[in-house]
């Protein structure tokens, strides 16, 4: 790999202490000569970070995703080093390092700083060896290791741990990866999901590896601020790492390249317990960020809050005078998820063409089927139905030889082998259903309602609203008429990612705040 000649060339071997099995194979890989050493020693030297960008360039956007290697914006850098370096720390942790920045930037700012940098990339470690040499970095020691599992040399002086940890989802994770993480999380008494990705591991990590006093700033994905899985990450914030500050990024921004989720900057001192915490939303990365600015945020406030996210952009988390939640009396449930679409999924003239109508219900399939219907669906609204046969259907009777062809056809081309055709039996057996009102659930904009009078199924771009009381044609109408007029004051109550997507999950789209039902009828349309 020619990145790994570049650092070879910079000095990487003589940086940073011995270098790992992992790190010695790719030395002896590489080319043995490169063009441009002095032209990449100048950026370094100028700020930049032409090894890191080349390593990313080197890998496919599979490869980056299976490493988490999102790398940080370097105004975002900076303003986390700002504030760590102004905590009085002597060592600074560059936790998951990839190629260096925050390695980079503490040696840049005060040289006599000892840094540990840390990845389990080797790739990584070398180009962060060959930052760090260039620097002419005085203090440092750089592991190509797992941080999870990795025991911090004991310090004297207070140490800062920085970084923006690999964005891994869960399913990435291997069973003994999960199985470590099961066991960090039960030092602290606390239990771990299977469904947590390795960044909430790396604040487990952080506080095994911590002393009372220590500080640390992470930036990270905003997923744990509101899923339950990240309900260990805010445990540990607000017992065991001190939060004192929390920033959440502009979620028309995006902070990392190729990955459309919304970061938080969470910055904390081990063993404190703040009564204010600051918190600040909609930081542009582009601008100075100062990180010890924000609005007040009471700690009783963060330790009741089962989703952090409302805090920050000031949404309302409990129901307003005169409301309820919706999930008091509606059951908000996603459309059916058919495992391959182009299958299920067929226009109106196709499937009359194939013999195909009597088995499929028209269908709602895109959410802008929702947004531009205001406030009512129909038969109209689409062209498209979804294959639904009856589940005890004989197929190997004469009348039903159409779908009978059909369905073998889709064995052939190996449908019935995806995963949750699979796990349904018989594999075409979708169970979609009719909901009385439709919903969307994850837009740039806040999510709309319809009402569905011809019974229109749905799939899983569209959330259904079943009343668990009977409620009349009237309030029906009402709740609609209400939830689209306030809609925009339900931005924030959901998920946000990146570029101003938000996603409410069903049981997020329950908590809004609505009347009672008998209040209703005065908020029906008139039509």
């Amino acid at each position: 790999m020619r990145v790994v000649a570049t650092a070879v060339a910079l000095g990487a071997i003589e940086t940073g202490g011995p270098l790992s099995p992992a790190e010695t194979a790719l030395v002896r890989q590489a080319p043995k000569s490169v063009s441009d050493v002095d032209s990449v020693r100048a950026a370094i030297m100028a700020g930049a970070d032409p090894l890191g960008e080349a390593l990313l360039r080197a890998y496919s956007s599979e490869e980056r995703r299976e490493r988490g290697a999102f790398y940080t914006p370097q105004a975002v850098v900076t303003a986390m080093v700002s504030w760590m370096l102004g905590q009085g720390v002597s060592r600074v942790v560059d936790a998951g390092c990839g190629s260096g920045r925050f390695a980079a930037e503490v040696t840049r700012r005060a040289p006599g700083t000892h840094v540990v940098a840390v990845d389990a990339d080797p790739a990584a470690t070398l180009v962060c060896r060959a930052t760090l040499s260039v620097l002419g970095a005085l203090r440092c020691q750089v592991t190509n290791d797992d941080y999870v599992t990795l025991a911090l040399r004991p310090w004297s002086g207070r140490t800062a741990f920085a970084g923006n940890p690999p964005y891994v989802r869960h399913h990435r994770l291997s069973a003994a990866e999960k199985l470590c993480g099961r066991d960090l999380a039960a030092r602290f008494g606390l239990p771990l999901s299977g469904l947590a990705g390795l960044q909430v591991y790396f604040f487990l990590s952080t506080l095994a590896n911590a002393r009372q006093g220590d500080v640390g700033c992470f930036i990270t994905s905003a997923e744990w601020m509101d899923v339950t899985y990240g309900q260990t990450v805010r445990s540990l914030l607000v017992d065991g790492l001190g939060l004192r500050g929390l920033y959440l990024v502009d979620t028309r921004r995006a902070t990392f390249r190729d990955a459309m989720t919304t970061a938080v900057i969470s910055c904390f001192e081990v063993g404190v317990r703040p009564d204010v915490i600051r918190v600040r939303s909609r930081l542009d990365p582009e601008d100075r960020l100062d990180l010890d600015d924000g609005a007040p945020v009471h700690r009783p406030c963060l330790e009741k809050a089962t989703r952090w996210s409302p805090l920050l952009l000031g949404a309302v988390t409990e129901p307003r005078a005169g409301t309820v939640r919706l999930g008091d009396f509606v059951r908000v449930s996603r459309g059916v998820a058919t495992g391959h679409n182009s299958f299920f999924v067929l226009d109106r003239r196709h499937a009359e063409a194939l013999g195909l109508l009597p088995y499929a219900v028209p269908v709602l399939h895109e959410a802008e089927q929702v947004l531009r219907a205001n406030g009512v669906v129909d038969a109209h609204s689409t062209s498209r139905v979804v294959l639904d046969p009856p589940r005890d259907l004989d197929l190997d009777s004469p009348a039903h030889q159409p779908l009978r062809k059909y369905l073998r056809a889709g064995e052939q081309a190996g449908v019935h082998h995806r995963y949750l055709c699979e796990h349904r039996a018989p594999w075409w057996k979708l169970g979609a259903k009719s909901p009385p009102i439709v919903a969307t659930y994850m837009a740039r904009q806040a999510p709309a309602f319809a009402l569905n009078p011809d019974g229109l199924a749905i799939v899983n771009v569209l959330h259904g609203l079943y009343p668990k009381v009977p409620l009349d044609p009237e309030q029906l109408d009402g709740l609609v008429a209400f939830l689209n007029a306030n809609r925009e004051t339900f931005r924030g109550s959901g998920r946000t990612y990146q570029g101003g997507l938000e996603k409410f999950e069903p049981r997020e789209m329950e908590n809004l705040p609505v009347p009672e039902p008998e209040d209703l009828r005065a908020h029906a349309a008139r039509r």
